[in-house]
Parts: C-alpha cells; structure tokens; sequence
C-alpha cells in the first residue's frame, strides 16, 4: 500500500450544525492541504494562506448538506500520493478502509468489513455498477479520480440521503463547480506521473473557461502499467491501461443557480488478473448526468436539487486472449450493465429545526452469458447465462431532520422506505446452454439447490436513524447513534447461475434471498486542541438474514452438499473500533497515527465471516516548510486467525490465516514556483514481500484453491501538476 502525504488535519469531521458546520476533528491545517492555493482545485484560486495552523474552518453555505461524525471528507489531491490505480486503490489511503486486490487494477473497497453492496458508491451523485459477475470492475473503476475534487466517506448508516442499504458506509467521489468572472482567462491543469517497478506511466489535463453566465470543463486522462513484481521478485500478472474523458456544460447565471450537463466516457483494456482464471480485454462505461441546484427563498423552502443519470457498462473477460491458455475449453463472457437514476430533495427550515426531504428512483439492468468451445478460436455456444437478463428497480423516499437541543447538543433522524422488486427474463432462465448433462439452465440450478423457482420478488424496506451529538466542552464533542438499514440482494446473489464441473465449480445465486437487516449503535468521541487531536469510534452491528456467501453442505434451506458457491441468509455481528490521532511537534514537525479493528462473526453456524481484515493501520512522522515538506510512513497489519477457510466445512474463501506485515514509506513534496508541484516518493522502502488477507483472489470461483496477490515490491514514483 503507499503512503498519503497526510495526517487528520487533511479531513474534515463536520458536526451536524447548519448553516455553520465546523470543520474538524482537529483544527490544523498544513501547507501541503492547500489545493487550492498552489492551484490543483479547478475551482476558483483561493488566496495564499500565510497561516497554516488554523483553529477553526466554517463552511456557511445556505442549504449545504451537514455530515455525521465518523465521515472523512478530503480534496482527493491532498489523499494522492503515487499512481493509484482506480479509486479503490485511492480510498486504502484512508483510516479505516482496506481493499480486496486480485490484480493491477479493480481493488474493492472494504469498510468496517463490509464490501460490494454493502457500500453506497456515488460517482458525481451516479449510481454505477460494473458489469463482471467477479468484480473486475467495482465502481471504483468507473472513474478518473484527476477529473474529481473531492471524496467523502461516510462510516455506517449514519444517513438516508444517498440511497437504501449503505450499511458499511457511503462513498461519494464529487467535482466542483468552476464559476468565472468577467474576462477571466482559462484555468489549465496538467498532470503527471510514472513509477518505478510496473513502469506506471499517467498524464492528463483539466481545461474550464466560462464567464459569470456559465462555463465548460474538459477533462482527459491516460494511464498504463505493466506487470510489477513483488518482493519476492516475482512477476504478478496486474498490467492495465486506462484512458478517460468528460465534459461538463454548466450556467451560473448567480451565485443561487447551477444547472449542469456532464458526460464522461472510460475505457479500460487488456487488465489481467493475478487473482482470476480470466482477465478483462475491455471494459468500458458511459455516463450522462444533469443536475440543477437552485437556492429558493419561498418561506420555508431554501434549496432545491434535482438530477438525473445514466451509466452504460460493457464488460468482456475471457481466459485465452491476454494469457498463454492452459485450458483446453476456451471461455468469453461479454455482458451489459445499465444503470439509470434520479433524485429530487428539497431542503426546508421550520422554526429550529432543518429538514431535507427527497425521492429517489433506480434501475439496474445486467446480463451475462459465458460462451465456450473445444479448441476453436470460434467462442460462441452458451455454457451459462451468468446473470439471466436481471432487473432490480427502487424507488425510495427519505426525511431528514436536524434539531438544535441546545447551543451545545443537538439531535438528528433519518427515515427512508424503498419499495424494490427484482426480475428476471424467464425465457432466459428456463433456457438450457449447450454442452454435457452437467449444463443446466438458470431455473434447474436455482430448483437443484433451493427448491426455488426463477421468480420475481418485492421488497418493502423501512430503515432509519437517530443521532445525538453533544459538545462535552470547548474541543469536545460526543456522538452517539442507533440506526436500521436493509439492503436487498443484488443480481449475483439473487440470480446467478454459473454451471460448473465439478459440481464445486458451480455458482449460484438464490431467489429466495430475504434482504440483510442492519441494526447499529454508533459512539463517536472527538477532542481537538492546540496542539493536538484524537477520535474514537467504536460500533457494533446486529445483522438479521445476513446475505452469506457459502458451499452447499446440505444447511437449512440447502438441498444438495456437492460444495458449489451458494447464497443463504443466517443471522450475523459485525463489532470493532477505529482510533486516530496526531500531535504537532514544535513549529514543523507532525506525528499521525490510526488503528482499526473489525470481528465479524457468523451466530447461525458458530464461525467467523471470511475476508474481514485484521487490526492494521499506519505511523507516520511529517515535517513541513513553506516551500517543500517529507514524511514517513509505516503502514502495518496483525495477523488473523479469525478465518473461514475450509469449503468442506465452510465458505473456503479466506485462504488461511495470515501472517502480519509491515511495509515503510517514504514521501516529498516540493513547491515549484507559484504554478506547480512536484511529488516524489518511494513504496515498500525494504522491499517486502506481503499481500492483505482480503485480497481478492479468495473470492475467485474459478481458481481450484484460494490463492493470494502479493502486493507490489519498492516502487519509486514522482507526479508533478501544473497550472497555467
């Protein structure tokens, strides 16, 4: 994992105060936080700070959303350090989060062990969805993080504004607004980068121009990296190439008023996977979003949002073009992922109290079909129909409130219902692929093994949330919330249908799957002072009808034990803590520290849930000038023994108890004239050989036995920005 050239001071934890939320866990604020003073921020420039350990920041904006506690909310310049990958790779940079790697490229985020739809992911306010059945290609992907500004995650389901479910947390990758004056010139950033190791190449550039009445920004991205090799020395298939464009058509006729038209278009290729049977020839996405923002003063009504998206997925893998073929059956899986949205919130003050008020709808299409052939460069008799032309729509409604107790206490509460139903094509399901007795259709493998038809489902899911939070005394403040969330299967779990031989190569997904409810209490306790500030967290999770990933052994509800992949629903607790802090160390020195601890724990069976991470973190040690700055930075996890790991008895998809490791970096950073910045770092300074115990090769159906990806070795890496 590298380093992030940061320490808390580079987040912002907002209470819940409006229309002044204060920044902070902590108050400080250091020279190499200023985006927008050295000009990376695309927005408006800011002037120079002179200062840089500020005691409070206040954000004033009339109907500006508040954030919970237990939300980090960062410029994701300021979190960029090296060439990460896809903002998967971005967001293992933060206190609190892991990810699941099975190659170069496609690292699944995973927060307080909870991964995959779990996490609520909004891309510039868009659901998407990738279109691999195995997750070559999260959300995470869907994005060039160099045409993003900002990142917030939110832990938990500390809110019902962005979507049903969330209840590991919500991440949302956000732009800016340019807003021009008269007669200003062009803003123009150019960026770059290469690394040692994978020879990671990037460059790219964010161009806006307008003036008082509108403006548009263009962005381009290009991105490649080879194979990298470990510590060991030995090669890991992870190489990849990336290219990435959007526009953004926006009027801002007054400072009230933003209505914006935006398109982005990436394009991933010959991506291989260290941790798959498969790699990934293309995957590609389009996206269309119009949003409009408009201030109302109209008695109580204060603010308006609405917008609308579209994200179009295509995603081919297959196990011949990108690699020397070791099978004599040759595989191509091309599949669709369409995703189209909207939302309208309306922001409202009545008396003390703050409301925000919204409706929501999405709509997922995905198919799959997994072709095949003997020997012949011709792949196109169906073996499986992965995912059987699937359907899942939801239309939610939500109210927020926020009511001031007191100058020091407040209260908030969340209420949402979704009404979801899931579909699938029956002519489809009940079609039988071409091949040996041991091809089935959709609707023999769903009967086979839950006594289920291919059938629709309607769910009608309530949850909510209620916070309390207190400022104990001047630096202090306390937090404390009890929330519910239910989040419905998704197409893999619910409908797949992956014909395998042996039967343990099979994967199917269940009809019958009833959502996961999620009942957490959240405690959140902050102190911020002059010199130095510190946050707890600790949660814990009750979990009825958990969405379990398992091997068929004959359990309730299961009909066979042949140890193929299954669903089932079994009751679950998810408990853990994050602790982080930092102190400055005269004028310019700065220490950092985190820890993170989840267990998660099967109750129906008696066992622990498979891929949760250990107790890990990082140390790190800062000094910083006005004109340059280094740092260090040890990031190490324990051990863990807490495992699923046998598929004769369990899940198999933990490869073992893993040893722990530690890996140390080194970063710099160095002011170049007014205009420009220059990064320079070395990864894994001792060249360790180690891999995650979440790495995603665990949950790779087509691999014979769990196998792990060693991390990358040393890398070297420099980035530079320029602003014209």
């Amino acid at each position: 994992m590298s380093p992030s050239p940061f320490s808390f001071d580079r987040f912002s934890i907002a209470p819940l105060r409006r229309p002044h939320a204060r920044l902070g866990w902590m108050s400080l604020l250091s020279a190499m936080a200023m985006t927008a003073a050295s000009g990376e921020s695309i927005g408006p420039p800011a002037a120079p700070v002179a200062e840089t350990f500020l005691p409070e920041v206040l954000v004033t904006a009339p109907g500006a959303a508040t954030h919970p506690a237990a939300t980090l909310s960062t410029s994701i310049q300021d979190v960029r350090t090296g060439l990460p990958a896809d903002g998967g790779d971005l967001l293992r940079r933060l206190p609190g989060v892991s990810g699941a790697r099975m190659g170069g490229h496609g690292i699944d985020p995973i927060v307080r062990g909870q991964s995959q739809n779990q996490l609520n992911v909004l891309i510039d306010g868009a659901y998407a969805f990738g279109g691999c059945p195995n997750r070559m290609d999260p959300p995470t992907t869907l994005l060039e993080l160099d045409a993003f500004d900002r990142l917030t995650l939110i832990k938990s389901a500390q809110t019902v504004r962005y979507g049903g479910g969330g209840s590991g947390g919500t991440i949302l990758f956000e732009r800016d607004t340019p807003r021009f004056s008269a007669g200003e010139a062009p803003r123009v950033r150019l960026n770059g980068g290469l690394t040692s190791n994978s020879e990671a190449q990037s460059a790219g550039a964010d161009i806006a121009f307008g003036n008082p009445l509108g403006f548009a920004r263009v962005t381009g991205q290009s991105r490649s990296a080879d194979n990298y090799r470990d510590g060991n020395g030995d090669e890991v298939r992870s190489a990849f190439n990336s290219d990435a464009a959007g526009i953004t058509l926006g009027l801002t006729p007054n400072d009230g008023t933003r209505l914006e038209l935006k398109y982005d278009r990436t394009h991933n290729w010959d991506v291989l996977f260290a941790g798959s049977a498969m790699d990934s020839p293309y995957s590609d996405s389009d996206q269309w979003r119009l949003t409009f923002d408009q201030d109302v003063v109209l008695g109580p009504l204060h603010a308006l949002h609405a917008a609308f998206y579209s994200v179009n997925v295509d995603h081919l893998m297959d196990n011949y073009s990108l690699r020397t073929q070791t099978s004599p059956f040759r595989l191509r899986v091309p599949t669709e992922s369409d995703t189209t949205g909207g939302r309208l919130v309306a922001d409202l003050t009545s008396g003390a109290t703050d409301w925000t008020l919204g409706v929501d709808s999405l709509k997922v299409a995905r198919d799959a079909t997994r072709y095949w052939n003997y020997r012949s460069a011709s792949v196109n008799v169906p073996q499986s129909y992965l995912w059987p032309d699937v359907e899942q729509d939801a239309l939610g409604l939500f109210a927020e409130a926020e009511h001031p107790l007191s100058e020091v206490a407040r209260l908030t509460a969340g209420l949402r219902y979704d009404r979801v139903r899931a579909s699938l094509s029956q002519s489809r399901a009940n079609a039988t692929p071409v091949g040996p007795a041991w091809v089935w259709s959709p609707s023999r493998l769903y009967a086979a093994y839950y006594g289920r038809a291919a059938e629709d489902r309607t769910e009608h899911n309530l949850g909510g949330f209620l916070r309390y939070a207190r400022d104990l005394r001047p630096g202090l403040e306390l937090t404390a919330s009890l929330s519910r969330s239910v989040r419905t299967a998704d197409a893999t779990e619910r409908y797949l249908a992956s014909n395998g031989n042996p039967a343990s190569a099979r994967w199917i997904g269940n009809p019958g799957l009833r959502p996961e409810r999620h009942h957490q209490i959240d405690l959140t306790l902050t102190r911020t002072a002059a010199s130095w500030r510190t946050g707890l967290e600790v949660f814990y999770d009750r979990v009825s009808d958990y969405i379990l990933r398992d091997r068929a052994h004959g359990q309730s509800g299961i009909l066979l034990s042949d140890n193929a992949s299954i669903y089932r629903n079994v009751e679950a607790e998810l408990a853990g803590g994050e602790w982080t802090g930092g102190i400055r160390l005269g004028a310019h020195w700065e220490a950092g520290a985190s820890l993170a601890y989840v267990s998660a724990q099967n109750r129906t069976d008696g066992r622990a849930i498979a891929q949760i991470p250990p107790l890990n973190r990082y140390l790190s040690l800062e000094h910083r000038r006005e004109s340059w700055s280094g740092g260090a930075r040890m990031n190490w996890s324990d051990t863990q023994h807490r495992v699923d790991d046998d598929p004769l008895t369990g899940s198999g998809l933990d490869v073992g108890e893993t040893p722990g490791w530690w890996a140390l970096d080194l970063y710099g950073e160095a002011r170049l004239g007014q205009h420009g910045r220059l990064r320079l770092g070395i990864d894994n300074l001792f060249d360790r050989a180690y891999a995650d115990h979440v790495n995603r090769a665990n949950l790779d159906p087509f691999n014979p036995g769990a196998v792990q990806v060693n991390e990358p070795g040393r890398v070297l890496w420099a980035r530079a920005a320029v602003d014209f």
